[in-house]
């Protein structure tokens, strides 16, 4: 319930905040936003990231794969009647 709040009153002070600002600031903003994304830094930081969550990605495939064998290995130990 907070986080939706908070979420909601966020949303409504940006909405505020960039009515009263106008369209020229929005597309200045805009514009450095799309400078920015193509930048050699921004473009360096994708790769990065885009790496780090493959790596991500395989270690949890990895912990995954070990407590399902786990959990197969215990519970065939256990014999029901």
């Amino acid at each position: 319930m907070g986080f939706r709040f908070g979420l909601l009153v966020g949303a409504a002070i940006g909405y505020v905040l960039g009515a009263k600002a106008g369209r020229a600031r929005y597309e200045q903003i805009a514009a450095s936003w799309r400078r920015f994304v193509r930048s050699e830094q921004a473009q360096q930081l994708g790769a990065e990231l885009k790496v780090a969550g493959e790596t991500l990605a395989e270690g949890a495939t990895e912990q995954v794969a070990k407590v399902t064998e786990m959990v197969r290995t215990e519970s065939n130990g256990i014999h029901q009647p």
